[in-house]
């Protein structure tokens, strides 16, 4: 009976290796890309994608090669929002601002209904204890990256760090460091591991920079997603001795003031006209440089911003 069974899966199998393509599949990719680009609206491509996996290879595939083409004949941006994250805003407060973010969709009708299916990040983890909330550290293309904190104090350490991708629900955890204990965050950030290549969930690179009050030391570490995760710290310029023997003069710790950041580059004001840069690439921070008054004044007195703007573009958001 089973071996029958057998015999007649196989033949079903060798009937469809064997049957006849229809005369759309023999047409070759290059001339569906052809057809594509003349279709005259967002949304007909969107439908041609539903149609079948080869259609939706072909447009959406290749990192985004064929979507290009199409957006640069029509004038339209590849940096088209969905929308943008509003966060609780941290004015004067040591890391970047971002508790409890709530997405608020594009204006455009028919790109936020596509969209706002799975952006509330409803699928996060719980927090678990009181007092703790993901705050939204940093973005990277498609992906964001939060950081678990307590919302009380302004020296919580990282409890957990995620990288999620808000379009398909998916999310990866990213292990806490031994360097976390006894610090205090003073950021984190997002950015693509290699060189050229899309960031993905398997491929992104996180920095953190922590603060020790007990010693008045600040130190940056990385984690790679590659070969399975670790976390590293450069010997060269990965910790810097903030307030050194001054910290028990009864300076305190109000001084620090995250500043913003950069493509590469995040700042804090510390103490009397120092700030403090972080090169997130390297996870390295530069020596602390002296600013003249209106200069550091105007960093000192920088709002947060509370927005960040979502940054996938109309097609993978419906293409997703």
């Amino acid at each position: 009976m089973e071996d029958g069974r057998r015999r007649r899966r196989r033949r079903k199998t060798a009937q469809r290796e064997t049957a006849p393509a229809t005369e759309i599949d023999a047409v070759p990719n290059d001339l569906l890309e052809l057809v594509f680009l003349r279709l005259p609206l967002h949304r007909h491509l969107v439908y041609a994608a539903c149609t079948c996996r080869r259609w939706r290879r072909v447009i959406a595939g290749d990192v985004g090669r064929f979507l290009l083409r199409y957006i640069s004949l029509r004038g339209l941006s590849p940096a088209h929002f969905c929308g943008h994250y509003r966060v609780d805003e941290r004015h004067r407060h040591p890391r970047p601002p971002g508790g409890n973010p709530v997405f608020v969709p594009s204006s455009s009708r028919w790109v936020a209904a596509a969209v706002a299916r799975n952006l509330a990040l409803d699928f996060l983890p719980r927090p678990g204890l009181a007092g703790r909330c993901w705050e939204l550290a940093d973005f990277w293309d498609d992906l964001l990256l939060l950081v678990l904190l307590d919302k009380e104090t302004n020296w919580s350490p990282a409890y957990a760090l995620v990288v999620c991708d808000p379009l398909t629900g998916r999310y990866r955890t990213v292990p806490p460091s031994a360097w976390f204990q006894g610090c205090g965050c003073l950021g984190a950030f997002l950015h693509g591991e290699d060189a050229g290549a899309r960031i993905s969930l398997s491929n992104f690179r996180v920095t953190c920079a922590v603060y020790r009050p007990g010693d008045g030391v600040a130190r940056a570490c990385a984690f790679s997603s590659a070969g399975g995760g670790r976390w590293i710290s450069g010997a060269a310029r990965s910790s810097m001795a903030v307030y050194g023997n001054q910290f028990g003069s009864g300076r305190g710790l109000g001084p620090f003031h995250f500043a913003g950041s950069s493509y590469r580059f995040a700042y804090w004001t510390v103490g009397d006209g120092i700030v403090l840069a972080l090169d997130k690439k390297a996870a390295e921070f530069s020596s602390s440089v002296w600013l003249d008054e209106s200069k550091y004044a105007a960093l000192e007195d920088k709002r947060h911003t509370a927005e960040y703007a979502y940054q996938s573009p109309w097609f993978r958001a419906c293409l997703s």
